[in-house]
């Protein structure tokens, strides 16, 4: 036999020594009809972008969506268009049946989304649908259900309206890969609000709507009409800030024939992530040779690592495109591309240079603080003043840790006094007073000379391990050393400058401000440290008041506000050795907090899981390293810095348990492709892991409270046998010889130093529901108190 018949025939099996070929079979149908189905929907995004297709080719005016779970739970679409005839239900799910096409010539002029058939069949192998239909007419709905493609019972008369209304549940419930393999809910539903946003952009006349089931309040409302603008739609969705900063344009040409129009932002209008939604043919679409051309005409008019928003539809004539491309018809092929790519190039530059001439700029800009002129008027020089100082606080504000950046007071000219600190005593020169924890505040850099602090390790970088376990990795964590001088690089502060221009981010810092409590955030700067309670609760005396504080809860607020405030320049701690993704990434996923069990998900390849989350931390280590300021080693795939999320200049006692887990969280938790979710998300994660390195354990509060129990127990055991010795007159006596030495909680040393943050941040706010929550909560008046043990 021929090698060739060999193949064909079919591979072989060794079993026993004895070689077995294998028969080439025919799949089943059902087998067929499901890989298909994964062909066609991807993702519940990819089920809604065929959906609304179809409720547009019925000729819909009003397209209402709801979604549960990402969509995977349900996807539901409730139209107004003509309905399906009642006699066309039975076979309305069953592969290649469709009212669109006839022959196959008829690709070449087709002018609707649906062709192939396929759509409906796809989404009915993957999950349970409900389908609600009503012609003009008819008298009454009917109502089928479908699976398989087949239909389950005959279709019964029920109460609705005229369209059709489709209900997808339990989406890939046969398909637990596949359902395993897509990301969180909140991703997937940002993905459906997605493709329902730019349809409502394309579709300005079709009212369209989205929410969540259960919730109160529509995610997304337009109100379509026929005199109703792709710019109305704009603004609706994406707001105000970013329409008006839209421009229309329009470029059409003979030979070849097309039409091309749409909107886009000018020069002053920027944003970390590129937006370009494009339409060929009223088919929502990826386009490879459009987006290349647009990017080149804005690469040389945006700075570097910003990018436009864009929204163009291209209409060419239906017999020069290929639709029948891709699957999930994300994808088509058209003649001409690069002609009407440079038609297109040629009208965008066109009106950039008009709108380049009013090009605006930010007035205060806290790092161009300059001295006023001599020749300046009075109220010129107030005005100056006045915005010198806003812009001096500003950057009091943001960057904390960077005196260079700020014009220092005036010296005065003689020796400075030094002020001591008649309370702090130190000694043991092992012990690290509260102060050497964090930078020095910018009221005091600004008034003294102080350099900056040293590492505590400054051993040589040893060779980086390929390859570590758990043991290695804690005893690397204990090696840390904060890289010195790098936020007052001239990359930094431009970085920084940047990064706080950014308009979802001032919409977060906003958000914040606009639920801040000043008088709890006044108590909170001033409160005293008194002792803790547990692993996270402490006691602190608030003025008069003693109040029990949830300390981490707060510390988290804290850390949250101040990486909102540094973003660009927060500072980070550089690992000694520097740690493999993949390992770390792996002990994240084995966490039982990531969600991980070895039972349920015994068939989850945790190396390939690891593998593909350690891909994401590398593409996403350029915006990582500018805005977090963590170092991903792309080409070694090693870890070598994290963000220094709470400002710390000192690494003893730091807890690095849960870097993994912080790693997956990044992986999985995060929206990269909303600018706003994805910054906020980022900055809660990383605010949680900058708590936990102080943070103590449940296990070592344990461990302390059964020590001091057993100390107390032991010295009322030695106090009683020097009294029945005789040694000591009387219990009282032995009771003050025998006292003993108090040490201190020093396993919840961690706690004092979460408090000397949060007091420290005097830029930091909280909202009034601390102190409704029991976040913060008053235990006893101390003046009340004192005048009760007064009269005692």
């Amino acid at each position: 036999m021929s090698a060739d018949s060999a193949a064909a025939d079919g591979a072989a099996d060794v079993d026993g020594g004895q070689v077995q070929e294998r028969r080439i079979v025919q799949l089943e149908e059902t087998v067929i009809n499901r890989i298909a189905a994964g062909e066609v929907v991807v993702r519940p995004a990819n089920a809604l972008k065929e959906l609304l297709e179809n409720s547009l080719d019925a000729g819909s005016k009003r397209i209402a969506v709801m979604v549960k779970a990402g969509g995977l739970k349900m996807l539901r679409i409730e139209d107004d268009g003509h309905g399906i005839r009642a006699e066309d239900m039975p076979i309305l799910c069953e592969r290649f049946t469709t009212s669109k096409l006839r022959k196959y010539e008829d690709l070449s002029s087709i002018c609707t989304f649906g062709f192939r058939g396929e759509a409906l069949a796809s989404i009915s192998h993957v999950s349970h649908v409900t389908v609600t239909t009503m012609t003009a007419q008819d008298t009454c709905a009917r109502m089928a259900q479908y699976s398989d493609g087949k239909l389950k019972a005959p279709p019964r008369p029920c109460a609705g309206t005229r369209g059709t209304t489709l209900v997808a549940e339990d989406m890939f419930y046969n398909n637990a890969t596949r359902r395993q393999a897509l990301g969180k809910d909140s991703i997937e539903h940002a993905r459906v609000l997605e493709v329902v946003q730019r349809y409502a952009i394309h579709n300005p006349t079709v009212s369209f709507g989205c929410r969540k089931a259960g919730g109160s309040v529509a995610e997304l409302s337009s109100t379509g009409g026929d005199s109703a603008t792709s710019l109305d739609a704009i603004s609706v969705i994406y707001g105000q800030n970013l329409a008006k900063e839209l421009f229309s344009f329009k470029v059409s040409s003979e030979d070849p024939s097309f039409v091309c129009r749409g909107c886009a932002t000018g020069p002053n209008w920027t944003g970390r992530s590129s937006v370009m939604i494009i339409f060929i043919n009223n088919r929502l679409v990826e386009c490879g040779p459009l987006r290349r051309a647009v990017e080149a005409v804005y690469s040389p008019v945006l700075p570097r690592g910003q990018h436009p928003w864009v929204y163009l539809a291209l209409e060419v004539d239906p017999a020069t495109i290929d639709v029948n491309v891709h699957p999930t018809k994300m994808e088509v092929q058209f003649l001409h591309e690069e002609t009407i790519g440079q038609r297109l190039q040629e009208e965008l530059a066109k009106h950039l240079r008009e709108h380049g001439g009013s090009r605006t700029f930010a007035a205060a800009m806290p790092f161009l603080v300059g001295k006023t002129s001599t020749a300046t008027s009075s109220s010129a020089k107030s005005a100056a003043k006045a915005s010198g100082a806003a812009a001096r606080e500003s950057v009091q504000q943001a960057l904390p840790g960077c005196a260079t950046l700020v014009p220092s007071a005036p010296q005065k000219e003689g020796p400075q006094t030094v002020v001591l600190d008649p309370v702090r005593i130190r000694t043991d020169h092992r012990q690290l007073s509260l102060a050497s924890a964090w930078r020095e505040s910018q009221a005091t850099q600004a008034t003294q000379a102080t350099s900056p602090p040293q590492p505590l390790a400054d051993k040589a970088r040893e060779a980086k391990p390929q390859e570590a376990d758990e043991s290695q990795i804690v005893a690397t964590q204990g090696e840390l050393v904060l890289p010195q001088g790098v936020e007052d690089s001239a990359e930094r502060r431009a970085i920084f400058q940047d990064a706080q221009q950014l308009t979802s981010l001032e919409e977060l810092k906003v958000s914040v401000r606009r639920v801040a409590d000043a008088n709890l955030s006044k108590t909170l700067h001033q409160s005293v440290y008194v002792g803790p309670v547990s692993n996270e609760l402490v006691l602190l005396q608030c003025g008069k008041a003693l109040c029990l504080a949830n300390l981490a809860v707060l510390a988290r607020e804290c850390a949250y506000q101040r990486l909102l405030r540094l973003l660009g320049g927060l500072g980070s701690i550089l690992l000694k050795e520097p740690l493999p993704l993949e390992a770390l990434l792996k002990f994240g996923i084995l966490d039982p907090d990531s969600g991980y069990d070895p039972v349920t998900h015994a068939s989850v390849d945790v190396d390939s899981l690891a593998s593909r989350f350690a891909e994401v931390l590398k593409e996403k280590a350029e915006m990582l390293n500018e805005y977090f300021m963590m170092e991903v080693d792309v080409e070694t795939s090693m870890l070598k810095a994290v963000p220094n999320g709470l400002g710390l200049s000192s690494d003893a006692n730091l807890n690095f348990e849960g870097l993994p887990l912080y790693l997956v969280n990044l992986c999985t938790q995060v929206n990269w492709e909303d600018e706003k979710v994805c910054l906020d998300s980022i900055c809660k994660f990383t605010a949680d892991f900058s708590v936990d390195l102080l943070l103590p354990t449940q296990e070592q509060a344990a461990a302390l409270e059964a020590a001091c129990k057993g100390s107390k127990l032991a010295a009322v055991e030695a106090l009683n046998a020097s009294v029945l010795a005789g040694e000591f007159e009387d219990v009282a006596a032995a009771a003050i010889a025998k006292r003993p030495r108090t040490s201190g909680p020093q396993d919840l040393q961690g706690l004092r130093w979460l408090h000397e943050a949060v007091r420290r941040d005097a830029a930091c706010c909280w909202s009034t529901e601390r102190s409704a929550d029991g976040t913060v909560l008053d235990l006893v008046s101390l003046d009340q108190l004192y005048r009760i043990f007064e009269r005692c």
